[in-house]
């Protein structure tokens, strides 16, 4: 596919039949092409889209306005995320709801609502007519699980 591409973008993808294919240069200015696979290509492309809509915001003078401490104030609090960041996190969003899958019904349902839900411990031990520290005890246990599956 031939899109815009910002002048600081180090690679390039494209499809070759059923082939996802990332082209970059190295170290020493060779091109380099390896195969990816569609799921990180579909990441990319993604990241891809996502840099275009900002150029197009760029272009349309947002950024061309007289640059005030408020719209300096913007940038800081916004920051963009670099292509590499946003894989990271996805890879990491992703190994994170695998670990979750593998703990215990009653830790994966606790930690669903303690983290996903915001319940309170409190909620969570009234709902499920139990004391909270048997929910507490639950929850570091299903901490100290992910933790040994991530690492």
């Amino acid at each position: 596919m031939k899109r815009r591409k910002d002048r600081y973008n180090p690679y390039k993808i494209f499809k070759i039949e059923d082939k996802y294919i990332l082209e970059f240069k190295n170290y020493y200015n060779r091109k380099q092409k390896i195969e990816i696979t569609k799921e990180i290509y579909d990441v990319f492309d993604e990241y891809e889209l996502i840099d275009i809509s900002q150029m197009n915001k760029f272009d349309r003078h947002i950024e061309h306005s007289i640059l005030t401490e408020n719209n300096l104030n913007k940038r800081k609090v916004n920051k963009e995320i670099t292509v590499e960041n946003y894989v990271i996190n996805n890879i990491k969003h992703q190994l994170l709801h695998k670990a979750i899958l593998q703990l215990p019904k009653l830790q994966k349902k606790r930690v669903f609502l303690y983290y996903f839900e915001e319940l309170t411990q409190k909620e969570i031990a009234e709902k499920e007519g139990c004391s909270v520290r048997a929910v507490q005890y639950s929850l570091n246990i299903a901490l100290k699980n992910l933790k040994n599956f991530l690492n």
